[in-house]
């Protein structure tokens, strides 16, 4: 099926757009066997530019498996996934429900009785009584012991990994740390959105994770990838586009991967079987569908702030003073508290910056 635009889901081959020098050096760090931190705002291409790499270590003939902590609710729902996860480089999908279900059903399948004979640790997800501590700690071991009796390296991607705090978060980093540093044939990407909560687990001192992998901080794709990307696309459906109509576009979205695809997928939508050439007035009618797309997102996120955070929003978009009739302390706190909402980065001494295009937008028009 032809895909044009796509937003909302991981893309990979052609349609990841740029990050060529980021794919070079995480997966030559991985393949040094060095585990790795991705860090940058959401809807920025982590996942995509993760799971490229991984497809091109399977290609390579390496073993890969990714979990999105976002998904998981709970310690055993975790331990699960793990060990599913690790399973399907074997080709085999859902062998914990069924060895769930009953042994004795398990074993009508030749592959499932082929994996439980080899890794005997698979049938305690058949005991309900089974410590959940326990059932944890041998699924954290469990890519390590696969990956040893498969001799093959492992590379394994766990998502959003800042979601890991909502699983008694503390226990689980340290229980992490005790058992990845002895492992020698698994390597680990850890991905996450929010900065701040980032660096308190793999940079500050104290957490567990100190100085376990290496942090990489995905910017903005590069304005003259993403332009190439962009008329090639549009050539595709036999739409023109000039060079400056692709800079406007850019200068609006600033190259965010989400808003880019976002607003032009929306300027094709209204010009198809209409137009053949992109003018100024189609981005606007383009940019406006995309910002009411998004309303209801940006709306959540406006009112889940305090009217604190909004005057201080508020000052950052208009370019005023962050300090005005507050005190230092307060103004340190609540850009504290934005920081680690995502909502905002700091750019410098002193200055900070809306990292989504459109919610900044969408303070401007709320002023």
């Amino acid at each position: 099926m032809k895909k044009l635009f796509v937003t909302g889901v991981p893309v990979t081959g052609k349609d990841l757009v740029g990050r060529k020098e980021e794919l070079k050096k995480i997966k030559y760090l991985l393949q040094n066997g060095q585990s790795v931190v991705l860090i940058a705002p959401r809807r920025f291409g982590k996942t995509s530019l993760v799971l490229t790499v991984l497809e091109k270590l399977r290609k390579s003939g390496s073993y890969v498996s990714d979990i999105d902590l976002f998904t998981i609710i709970n310690k055993r729902r975790l331990a699960e996934n793990i060990v599913e996860k690790t399973l399907e480089n074997k080709k085999v999908k859902k062998v914990i429900s069924r060895i769930k279900k009953g042994i004795s059903d398990a074993f009508k399948n030749v592959a499932i009785r082929q994996i439980i004979e080899d890794y005997e640790f698979v049938l305690k997800f058949n005991e309900p009584q089974i410590d959940t501590n326990r059932l944890l700690e041998g699924a954290l071991d469990f890519p390590e012991k696969f990956a040893k009796r498969e001799q093959k390296a492992l590379y394994f991607f766990y998502d959003e990994f800042g979601d890991v705090a909502k699983l008694d978060g503390d226990k689980i980093i340290k229980l992490m740390r005790a058992k990845f540093q002895r492992h020698s044939n698994v390597t680990y990407i850890f991905a996450g959105s929010h900065e701040s909560l980032m660096k308190e687990l793999f940079i500050k001192e104290k957490s567990a994770l100190y100085k376990f992998a290496r942090v990489i901080y995905l910017e903005e794709i590069i304005s003259s990838d993403f332009a190439d990307y962009i008329k090639r696309k549009f050539n595709e459906e036999g739409i023109v586009i000039s060079d400056n109509a692709v800079k406007i576009i850019l200068e609006r979205t600033r190259c965010h991967p989400y808003y880019t695809r976002l607003v032009c997928g929306s300027i094709h939508y209204l010009m198809k079987g209409k137009k053949s050439v992109v003018e100024i007035g189609d981005i606007k009618n383009g940019y406006e569908e995309a910002f009411i797309s998004e309303k209801t997102y940006l709306e959540k996120v406006w009112e889940e702030l305090t009217p604190t955070q909004i005057e201080i929003l508020l000052r950052i978009v208009l370019s005023r003073s962050l300090y005005s009739n507050e005190s230092n302390m307060n103004v340190a706190r609540t850009l504290k508290s934005l920081q680690i909402k995502g909502i905002i980065k700091k750019k410098g001494r002193g200055k900070f910056t809306i990292i989504d295009p459109l919610f900044e937008e969408f303070l401007k028009r709320n002023q």
